[in-house]
């Protein structure tokens, strides 16, 4: 059973990276331009874990992103991980801009009295404001959980803030 679920979770974030390559021939995914170029994020997340979090924009379909956090619900263990995240659509709102919609592979390691990783999809729905230098983002995942004799899903997921610079 395990194995087909790993199955599923490939399929899944190989299928979202195809399609995000897909949307657009020439790799331009329209975005909000804002000061200062805005590649680089730093800031705050909170939920599944809560930290601190940094961002950056490769291109405009492709963003690269850690984080570094406390796990306060469950372990009670420092955590740290990294994803990459490909822009599938950019969800348009009117005059305010778009929301991106993104999905990729995250990887977590957790420290503390157990050492386990986490290997989740990530989903993320994020919005940068144009006046302001600042992006707020909710994000949820589903995967594995390697090196763990116990339970096997793992999740992350949370809102956060971030400066852009």
């Amino acid at each position: 059973m395990k194995r087909i679920w790993i199955m599923v979770l490939a399929i899944v974030l190989v299928s979202g990276m195809v399609s995000a390559q897909s949307i657009s021939n020439d790799k331009d995914v329209k975005t909000l331009s804002i000061p200062n170029d805005g590649r680089a994020k730093a800031g705050l997340l909170l939920g599944y874990p809560s930290g601190v979090t940094f961002g950056y924009r490769m291109s405009n379909w492709f963003e690269f992103n850690i984080n570094a956090g406390y796990d306060f619900i469950g372990t009670n263990s420092p955590i740290v991980g990294g994803n990459a995240l490909f822009t599938l659509v950019n969800i348009p709102i009117g005059d305010a801009g778009v929301i991106p919609l993104s999905l990729g592979p995250q990887v977590t390691f957790v420290f503390g009295k157990d050492f386990y990783i986490d290997t989740v999809a990530d989903i993320r729905l994020e919005y940068t404001f144009g006046d302001i230098p600042l992006n707020l983002f909710i994000e949820s995942g589903f995967g594995f959980r390697i090196f763990n004799n116990g339970d096997w899903w793992a999740y992350n997921g949370g809102i956060g803030i971030r400066y852009v610079f």
